[in-house]
């Protein structure tokens, strides 16, 4: 084995004590003339001294996990003090342990473990044979390691983008600054399994079935696309396919598809990098969505809530001004739900809720918006549709409605109307005068007998 150290009493006193145990040594004055030893002949372990001038102990071992040819020499590292950064430092540069200098029995008990653990590093001949070669080598990992930190960083900011959209879009300018690739697609776990992809445009729909291909993203689930010239439209190998997690849980996978000159060593790796810094902003980013998410649904009916409703109308309102659009809302409230909820119990009312609202979002187009705005009380806005439309919807709502009968209790089955007021206009229209038109038209059709459609005109 090799035994560094800048002190020669030092190494006298272990390489005594090293050999009596049964161990052959070999003992350096500095990291430098052991590392183009080990470079030379690997050892089976190398017990180096912490701090030394120049070269350290630390850099040592991360000079000789580097290179493949001593990747599994074992390093123990020595110290004359035992404080907590010195072994992180240490257990960060890949030693494997850490023994201050004054508990020597604790090195000669550990070393025979290490060695039985370690692997046998294969022979290597004269790679390195100069200092200035050594130093060369160091000063390339050292650099390489800021590379892989900044990288990192730079990953972990993602985490302020928001969205996982967002994420994506700022993974993909990251990512086309440092690999370069045809595409890069990223699908999160979860029943959605929805896709998130950068491509070069011409190659957009190719690109994109490939990804779904490689990702296992069935081709009726959405696309988020990032369609540029910062990937490139050329053809190369199978795509390399990462799974990122946070902590144990996984939170999905990146596929990486590179270039016609196949998958670089340093490319793979920053890949694995990248994979493995990504799940803190997608875990960030999914907490967020789900924040808002909560925010804006009604707990017990999943619907929107009176305040996301608002929110999502006014900003309909924009584009309909913009493009001179009619719309439609519709105010419907469950006739007679005290009574349901007095007969029954309050886990019967929510029950009814519940179905009422399932009903309204079978019914809904995707471009219509559908909230519960209160108690027993439902909204739905029909953007792009006038009055004789909104008619038609209105009543297939009623109908639905009365068709869905609810089995509250075991047995008991209820028979449920709503009371439904429309309004239409055309734009511009004033949201608090639809709302209030609704609502007229709705306790209308409650005064005339309930289960029935009204409209209210300006």
């Amino acid at each position: 084995m090799i035994l560094v150290d800048d002190s020669a009493s030092v190494r006298t006193l272990l390489g005594q004590k090293l050999v009596a145990a049964g161990y052959e040594v070999e003992d350096f004055p500095d990291a430098v003339a052991a590392a183009e030893r080990a470079m030379i002949a690997p050892p089976a372990a190398l017990v180096t001294d912490l701090l030394m001038p120049g070269m350290s102990g630390v850099q040592l071992c991360r000079f000789l996990q580097h290179d493949p040819a001593t990747a599994n020499v074992p390093v123990v590292l020595l110290t004359a003090a035992g404080d907590r950064r010195s072994r992180f430092w240490a257990r960060s540069a890949g030693a494997v342990a850490f023994v201050s200098k004054a508990e020597v029995d604790e090195l000669l008990e550990i070393l025979p473990k290490v060695l039985r653990a370690a692997a046998t590093a294969p022979p290597v001949s004269g790679a390195i044979t100069s200092r200035g070669m050594v130093q060369e080598r160091l000063s390339q990992i050292l650099d390489g390691a800021l590379f892989d930190s900044v990288i990192a960083g730079e990953v972990r900011m993602l985490a302020s983008a928001g969205d996982a959209q967002r994420v994506f879009t700022d993974l993909a300018a990251l990512a086309s600054e440092v690999l370069t690739y045809r595409w890069i697609a990223l699908a999160l776990e979860g029943e959605t399994r929805s896709l998130m992809v950068h491509v070069h445009g011409k190659r957009r729909d190719e690109s994109e079935q490939e990804a779904r291909f490689a990702l296992g993203v069935a081709p009726d689930k959405p696309a988020f696309v990032v369609a540029d010239e910062r990937a490139l439209a050329v053809d190369g190998p199978a795509p390399l396919l990462i799974p990122i997690f946070f902590g144990t849980t996984k939170l999905g996978d990146i596929s990486f598809a590179f270039t016609t000159r196949g998958i670089a060593r340093e490319d793979r790796k920053l890949a694995a990098l990248i994979a493995h810094e990504l799940g803190g902003p997608l875990r960030m980013a999914t907490l967020v969505e789900e924040t808002r998410r909560l925010a804006a649904v009604d707990s017990l009916t999943g619907l929107l809530n009176r305040r996301a409703f608002l929110d999502a109308i006014t900003r309909e309102r924009s584009r309909a001004e913009r493009h001179a659009l009619p719309i439609s809302i519709l105010m419907i409230d469950v006739d007679h739900f005290k009574q349901i909820n007095d007969m029954h119990g309050h886990a019967a009312g929510d029950l009814v809720l519940k179905r009422v609202a399932q009903v309204l979002t079978t019914i809904a187009r995707k471009s219509d918006f559908v909230a519960r705005w209160g108690g027993e009380e439902f909204v739905l806005a029909l953007p792009q549709t006038s009055e004789a439309g909104a008619r038609v919807a209105a009543e297939r709502v009623r109908r639905a409605i009365v068709d869905a009968a609810q089995e509250v209790t075991p047995g008991t089955t209820v028979k449920v109307t709503a009371s439904i007021g429309l309004a239409s206009a055309d734009s511009p229209w004033q949201l608090d005068d639809m709302i209030a038109r609704a609502d007229q038209a709705m306790y209308a059709a409650k005064a005339r007998g309930r289960n029935r459609v009204e409209l209210v005109r300006t």
